[in-house]
């Protein structure tokens, strides 16, 4: 398919774009909302810091119709004295409050776009050195066909698994999913015959609610032994107050609270896109701690969704692990990194393997040291 390729940056001609991302979002191949319209321009308003930022956009040549919108950042660093400059989607997870990033891209040609993406970067920009994408879905057609897209001897690429997420299926038989789950239950009776007729539950999506619900899960959560709070950060508080009202009017946002009486002992905050839940935010009072209330928390926010039309319930990637166990499946990730075969890469791969070897010889070393010692 011909295509023609068009920069954007961060700005007033991106905001045009608007109507047409919504459109394309439901129609690509990786429906999410971390890729939607709201959260990236939010996210980019809010976290961007030194890198450059623009937007890839692919266009049908026959009909102009949008076909991709590749969000990208570019970060100049310094490795081993070196300057190095990397490549990776617009909102990086670094910082931000992302989960599994992904182009918006036509489900019809996820092929191709893919590859007029590298077209791109091999043949029109050509000013990095390393691109790297993180927790990418592993169908995606990047990784599918990595080694065609950035072959040798141009390029030396690197695929690793990235995080999982837990998934919990929200369209069976709830009753049969609760049963399966002794150890939840457990829990939920606990703290229900220890806080009796004090312990209620409460969820909202009403926009009225937002800034109220805001505020006591930031309360509770600078009140929690976590120790990398999510909105601890004013940064972070600044863009959540921007962007849930934004989600919240359009239906994509959920505020749940477990109270004893009138204190909040566990918080959590969905995103709902598509016939998918994101449960993306979660934190508990700490004096309330041998409750589990979290966990309890989860379950009655599962429950709430289980049989309204939503088919899967995501836990985000790497986040909630101790999850795992009661999840119905978890979906996989990849990282992936492509680097230009140069004397730039060359230099740093070196001076990373002479680390390495380097600390494996002191370890030998000391190692023969201890064993001499303690024959001595």
């Amino acid at each position: 398919m011909d295509m023609h390729v068009e920069k954007l940056d961060f700005g007033s001609g991106l905001m045009k774009l608007e109507e047409e991302w919504v459109d394309l979002l439901l129609r690509s191949s990786r429906p999410t909302i971390y890729s939607s319209f709201d959260y990236v321009c939010t996210s980019c308003s809010h976290f961007k810091r030194n890198e450059e930022v623009f937007f890839l956009v692919l266009r049908a040549k026959e009909d102009d119709r949008l076909l991709a919108i590749f969000p990208i950042s570019i970060w100049n660093d310094i490795a081993y004295g070196i300057p190095v400059r990397r490549i990776e989607h617009g909102i990086t997870l670094a910082m931000t409050e992302v989960d599994k990033p992904y182009p918006i891209i036509d489900r019809d040609c996820e092929a191709e776009c893919w590859k007029r993406f590298s077209e791109y970067l091999r043949k029109d920009f050509r000013q990095w050195d390393l691109v790297v994408y993180n927790e990418l879905w592993p169908e995606s057609g990047l990784n599918r066909h990595l080694r065609k897209l950035f072959p040798l001897p141009a390029y030396w690429t690197k695929t690793r698994p990235g995080p999982d997420s837990p998934i919990f299926a929200l369209d069976g038989d709830w009753d049969a999913f609760w049963n399966a789950h002794h150890h939840v239950r457990g829990k939920n009776r606990r703290i229900e015959k220890q806080l009796g007729d004090r312990l209620s539950f409460f969820i909202t999506s009403d926009p009225e609610d937002v800034d109220r619900c805001l505020d006591a899960y930031i309360a509770t959560e600078q009140a929690s032994t976590k120790t990398q709070a999510s909105l601890m950060w004013q940064e972070k508080q600044r863009f959540y107050r921007e962007l849930f009202p934004k989600l919240a009017e359009k239906g994509r946002l959920y505020f749940a609270m477990l109270y004893d009486r009138d204190t909040v002992i566990a918080a959590h905050v969905s995103y709902v896109f598509d016939d998918r839940v994101y449960f993306a935010l979660c934190t508990f009072n700490p004096e309330y701690g041998k409750f589990s209330p979290g966990l309890v928390l989860h379950f009655r926010f599962i429950q709430f969704f289980h049989g309204k039309g939503y088919s899967e319930g995501d836990f985000l990637a790497g986040y909630a692990h101790y999850l795992n166990p009661w999840a119905s499946y978890s979906e996989k990730t990849v990282n992936i990194q492509v680097r230009k075969i140069g004397w730039k890469n060359g230099y740093v791969v070196m001076r990373h393997l002479m680390g390495k070897v380097g600390a494996r010889c002191r370890r030998s070393v000391k190692s023969i040291a201890d064993q001499a010692a303690n024959e001595g």
